[in-house]
C-alpha cells in the first residue's frame, strides 16, 4: 500500500480502468493501481480532481491535508459503514480495569524505554548535564510505574518524562541546528509533521485490522482525534519521529541546506523530509520477539499485539522496547534498506 504525497500544483491526474496515473507538465510521474492507494496527503492549496474525489470517496481512501510548510490541517475521510471486527471486544474491555492498567503501564514503560534508548543512541561520545539527567530521571520514573494505581496517574508520569526528555532532545537538536537552513521553529515543525504522519500511518493499520480508533486506553480525552493511533504512536516517536527529524537536521548541516546537487529542480526541504521519512518506515531494526524487520513490520506487529490481548490470547500486552546498540552507526538499525521508489510529486 502507497501513500501518494502531492506538494506542488501542477501534477495532474487520469484514471485508466482501474489505475491512477499522475502527470507533471505532460510527463508521467507514476501508474498506480488504485486499490494499492492507503492515503492521499496534500500539501498546500491543492485541490483533487472530481473524478479523483469520486474515486477517494468510492474506496475509502483518505486524504490527510498539511499546509505548504507541513503543518496539519485535517482529514477528509468516507469511512465505512461496516462494524470493525474488533468493536465488542474494545467495548467489553472499557470495564475491565485491571486490562486497562496493565496495557497502559505497558505503553507508557515501552514509551520511556525508547526515549532512553533514543538519548543513550545520540549521546554515546558526548553528554551534558541535561541529557544525563534526563536519562537518570527516565530510569527513575520506568522503575516506579508499578506504584501508579490506576492510567490517571501514569498521565503523571508521561508528563513528568517529556518535560525532561525534550529538554534533552533541545539540548541535541542544538548542536545540530546552528545551519541558517534550519531554524528551531523548522524543526519543531518537522518533528509535528512527523507525529501527525506516524498517528495517519498508525490509523490506517487500525482500520485495516478491524479496531475502532476511538476505543483507546491512554488517550481518552476529546482533545486527539483517533486516540487509539495515538496510544500506539507513543511507542514509536522516539526510535521513528525524533531520530529521523534529528538525522534530517543533521544532514541538513552537512549539506549546508543544498537539494539534490545533480544540476536538477532541488527539492524543497518538505519534499526531502517525505523522502526520509518513507526509508525510515523501510528501515530494519531488532525486534524483540519477530528478530529483523522493518518499522512497517513494528507497527503490524504491535497492533497483532494488542489485539491478541483484547481477545484474551495472550496474558498481557507486550510492547515494543528497541535495544541501544552502540556498534552501530544508526539508532538501532540493523540494516538500512535501498532508497525507495516513491509516489512524491515533485
Amino acid at each position: 500500500m502507497s501513500t501518494i504525497y502531492i506538494t506542488e500544483p501542477d501534477a495532474s491526474f487520469k484514471l485508466q480502468n482501474k489505475y491512477l496515473k499522475l502527470l507533471q507538465q505532460d510527463k508521467q510521474r507514476f501508474f498506480i493501481r488504485i486499490s494499492n492507494i492507503s492515503q492521499f496527503a496534500i500539501f498546500g492549496n491543492i485541490k483533487l480532481p472530481k473524478d479523483v474525489m469520486q474515486i477517494v470517496r468510492l474506496n475509502q481512501i483518505p486524504a490527510i491535508y498539511f499546509t505548504h510548510t507541513g503543518e496539519y490541517v485535517g482529514r477528509l475521510e468516507n469511512p465505512s459503514t461496516v462494524q470493525a471486527k474488533y468493536l465488542n471486544y474494545q467495548r467489553q474491555r472499557l470495564h475491565d480495569r485491571e486490562f486497562n492498567r496493565a496495557t497502559a503501564e505497558s505503553i507508557v514503560w515501552a514509551k520511556l524505554h525508547n526515549q532512553q534508548t533514543f538519548l543513550q543512541n545520540w549521546t554515546r561520545y558526548c553528554t551534558d548535564y541535561t541529557t544525563q539527567r534526563a536519562s537518570d530521571y527516565l530510569t527513575l520514573l520506568m522503575d516506579n510505574l508499578s506504584l501508579a494505581p490506576c492510567v490517571e496517574e501514569l498521565h503523571q508520569y508521561i508528563e513528568e518524562a517529556d518535560k525532561v526528555y525534550y529538554c534533552a532532545v533541545a539540548s541535541i537538536l542544538s548542536l545540530y541546528s546552528s545551519n541558517p537552513h534550519t531554524t528551531a521553529k523548522q524543526i519543531n515543525r518537522f518533528l509535528n509533521l512527523g507525529n501527525q504522519l506516524l498517528h495517519q500511518y498508525i490509523y490506517n493499520h487500525l482500520k485495516t485490522a478491524g479496531l475502532h480508533p476511538d476505543y483507546s486506553i491512554l488517550h481518552r480525552d476529546t482533545h486527539h482525534e483517533l486516540p487509539l493511533a495515538w496510544d500506539f504512536s507513543a511507542e514509536f516517536r522516539a526510535p521513528i519521529v525524533d531520530d529521523l527529524v534529528l538525522n534530517f537536521v543533521r544532514n541538513l548541516a552537512k549539506n549546508n541546506g543544498n537539494g539534490n546537487g545533480n544540476g536538477k529542480k532541488p527539492y524543497t526541504h518538505l519534499q526531502r523530509f517525505l523522502q526520509h521519512w518513507e526509508g525510515k518506515l523501510k528501515t530494519f531494526v531488532l525486534h524483540p520477539s519477530a528478530g529483523e524487520v522493518s518499522y512497517r513490520q513494528c507497527i503490524d506487529l504491535q497492533v497483532k499485539e494488542y489485539i491478541a490481548s483484547l481477545l484474551g490470547d495472550v496474558e498481557y500486552y507486550r510492547p515494543l522496547a528497541l535495544k541501544f546498540h552502540p556498534e552501530q552507526t544508526n539508532f538501532i538499525n540493523m540494516l538500512e534498506t535501498q532508497k525507495p521508489i516513491l509516489t512524491l510529486v515533485k
